[in-house]
């Protein structure tokens, strides 16, 4: 009796002493009284590796790609695995147990790249706080299990509830929490759980901000809560894990049906308040517009008025300024003319003077006496008579009657 062993097979052959034979195909062989065993094969890609427990307990890896043929006689279980793929932001905690001292080291393996562990090796499971499905703002124990680390800057939303103020109002408040991994083996050594430490910190910092003030204050001062500074419990404990929270953004927040509509109705009360007021202060901003118009244009109309007054008066000393000097030459015209004329009489009388003394010098020459020629020419008395006698100079000749 025979079977046949394809290409690419191979069978295991137990005879009846129970030894074995491994029979690579292609070939025939003889099955007479012997047990036949096709031989399962497994086959991992490039991306997956096979993990295999020997007979004797030991267990290996396979890195892909590759191919084995499982031997029940030597190897109890073979699986294919997937290799962990990383991108640049992520890391794995690999942990390593040395077989001689059987000490465990861990090491940090950083991507990008295809990561195969050996046997010896195994990755390390972060169990933290995970969102719920249903609820994108909270957060369960144990709702987020992965082996790549994120070191690249991340956030969550969060709503811290049941925080009660100093008159005792029950309010929800709105956080969303930025964050960056800084230190790995800090983060390893101190927590297991960084999320659910974000958590505890930011709750006790906004119940210890919100007790210490009244509902409305918390409302007024509710903007604080972007400030970093008003978390000191969330700063420390970060840092303590190896983590920096960079920002924390206050979202708003929420209170209770009854309460939230005594609080509508507060805000409708004070919105129409401040209408009210801002239409009395539009008219009252209305009113001081029309007085500081009219104030103005009373202003311009004051100093329209005084150019007016300074024009008319810069005409007007223009006028009598020309008028003046108008008047002052006409009077040193009148002063010349009558100059000119005294100078004329002047220039007269000298001709006519000169014209009398030739006149008595030929009289004298004729041997004419000139005292009694004067004499009989003016008969009053005391009547001064200059005779200007040739070559004598003249003298003055008082008649009397």
């Amino acid at each position: 009796m025979f079977k046949t062993v394809r290409d690419g097979e191979r069978a295991l052959l137990i005879d009846k002493r129970g030894q074995s034979m491994v029979v690579d195909g292609p070939q025939r062989v003889s099955v007479f009284r012997k047990s036949f065993q096709r031989l399962q094969r497994v086959s991992a890609d490039q991306y997956q590796y096979i993990q295999f427990q020997k007979a004797d307990g030991e267990v290996e890896h396979m890195q892909g790609p590759c191919s084995m043929f499982i031997n029940p006689l030597l190897v109890e279980s073979a699986v294919v695995k997937q290799a962990h793929s990383l991108s640049a932001n992520e890391v794995l905690v690999v942990y390593k147990r040395d077989r001689g001292d059987r000490i465990v080291q861990r090491r940090i393996q950083y991507g990008p790249t295809i990561f195969t562990p050996s046997a010896d090796e195994w990755l390390h499971e972060f169990v933290w706080h995970g969102t719920d499905r249903n609820n994108k703002t909270k957060k369960i124990p144990g709702g987020l299990r992965f082996t790549n680390l994120r070191v690249i800057p991340d956030q969550f939303y969060y709503n811290t509830a049941d925080v009660r103020t100093k008159d005792d109002a029950l309010i929800s408040v709105k956080l969303m929490l930025f964050f960056e991994l800084k230190d790995i083996e800090r983060m390893l050594n101190q927590t297991t759980d960084p999320i659910g430490d974000f958590i505890n910190a930011v709750q006790a910092d906004v119940i210890t901000f919100a007790s210490q003030m009244n509902y409305d204050e918390f409302i007024d001062s509710s903007s604080q809560l972007n400030e970093l500074k008003n978390y000191p419990q969330l700063m420390g404990r970060s840092g303590t894990i190896g983590y920096e929270v960079t920002k924390v953004v206050f979202r708003g927040y929420h209170a209770g049906d009854k309460l939230q509509g005594l609080h509508d109705h507060s805000i409708e009360k004070r919105a129409q308040l401040k209408v009210r007021m801002e239409e009395e202060q539009q008219k009252q901003d209305l009113t001081d517009s029309k007085l500081c118009n009219q104030q103005q244009t009373s202003v311009l109309q004051q100093e329209l008025l005084k150019e007016q007054k300074v024009h008319q008066y810069s005409m007007e000393k223009q006028q009598l300024t020309h008028q003046m000097e108008l008047d002052t030459k006409k009077h040193r015209e009148r002063i010349e003319r009558e100059k000119d004329q005294r100078m004329a009489e002047l220039e007269a009388q000298r001709q006519r003077q000169e014209e009398e003394t030739a006149h008595l010098r030929e009289l004298k020459k004729l041997g004419v006496d000139l005292t009694e020629l004067l004499v009989a020419q003016h008969p009053k008395p005391d009547q001064v008579v200059r005779v200007i006698t040739p070559g004598t100079g003249g003298g003055n000749i008082h008649i009397h009657p």
